[in-house]
């Protein structure tokens, strides 16, 4: 029994290194970012959702392995950036930091992730390479961000956000190159508005997290002001959440729909509660342990986020996302970084 436990403690520091609860967030943007995309203009059939996911093939497993990867990576290079400034911070919870982790082993797994992640891309689409060229952009931000913006003020969040938001334009390809093509190529203006809904959502709520989390930061120089705007960019992106929920195709077809969207609005509230009860006693305190208790609930808020997004595109869809945010919770808490 002896050996058991360095085992299990090793596998621990990778998910650790890894964000092992972040993966409910990126399977909850997959899911939304393409509902939305879908019924754009296909009905209120969610068998129909369903068949054009069998119909897309093996795609609908290379896209959710590329975007793993993808965030594995950026997780991992985040890491191997700040190591020596965890270190000053005496951040030993850390698994680089710490020690638990050896940088040449965190390397060689970095390294591996980016190259996984562009062969996963190349089987995405091997006719228009759309899932090479979109994953390709979503690693340079994500590099660029770990590399040169995350010690810059506003800069750093700006292209945090536009990670997330490439990834939402990427997720697309879970449902077809051809959604992809149409709505950027403007063949239907409708399904262009729809299409970009998402992407604009997600930037506009990790840009507010990034945010909060320079204040938590000292190296980054954060401050109240700052942390003001995080909560505008969060409040307005709930907002939009909202406007979308209240203008879905489907609260006009059924007799429950009022009820689904009054359930719809309660997770919002429920998202809200979470993030702005903190958000609001960091800004009162400027106290660096508020924000980071802001952006713990403002990660977990993606799912919840997503869950609205989704529903305003099907209520089955934002049921299934919503069924993450207990998944996140669990990894969330076996993972913990500290």
């Amino acid at each position: 029994m002896g050996r058991v436990s360095p085992s299990i403690s090793d596998v621990t520091d990778w998910l650790r290194l890894l964000r092992a609860s972040g993966f409910a967030t990126i399977a909850s943007n997959l899911l939304a970012a393409s509902a939305l995309a879908f019924y754009a203009g296909e009905g209120n059939n969610v068998v129909w959702f369903l068949a054009r996911l069998w119909h897309n093939g093996w795609s609908c497993l290379w896209v959710p392995l590329t975007s793993a990867l993808l965030f594995a990576a950026g997780m991992v290079w985040n890491d191997l950036v700040d190591v020596d400034r965890d270190r000053r911070a005496e951040r030993y919870h850390r698994p680089l930091a710490g020690g638990a982790i050896g940088l040449v082993p965190a390397y060689i797994v970095g390294v591996l992730l980016v190259i996984g992640a562009m062969l996963s891309a190349l089987m995405v689409d091997r006719v228009h390479y759309y899932g090479l060229l979109l994953a390709g952009i979503v690693l340079i931000l994500s590099l660029l961000y770990n590399l040169v913006a995350k010690t810059i003020p506003w800069l750093g969040a700006l292209v945090m956000g536009s990670v997330r938001a490439s990834h939402a334009v990427f997720a697309v390809l879970l449902i077809g190159a051809d959604h992809v093509e149409a709505a950027l190529l403007g063949s239907s203006t409708p399904g262009l508005r729809s299409f970009l809904v998402y992407p604009l959502v997600i930037f506009l709520w990790t840009v507010g997290l990034t945010l909060a989390g320079e204040l938590e930061d000292p190296d980054r120089r954060g401050t109240r002001l700052e942390f003001l705007a995080a909560g505008a960019f969060l409040a307005l992106a709930l907002g939009m959440a909202v406007v979308h929920l209240l203008g879905a195709p489907w609260l006009h077809l059924h007799r429950f729909a009022p009820v689904a969207a009054l359930l719809g609005l309660a997770v919002v509230g429920w998202c809200a509660w979470r993030v702005f009860i903190p958000w609001w006693k960091a800004l009162r305190a400027a106290r660096c342990q508020g924000a980071g208790s802001t952006v713990v609930a403002g990660l977990g808020g993606i799912i919840l986020l997503d869950a609205v997004l989704a529903a305003s595109a099907h209520p089955v869809l934002g049921l299934l996302t919503l069924a993450l945010f207990p998944v996140f919770l669990v990894f969330s808490r076996l993972v913990r970084m500290g």
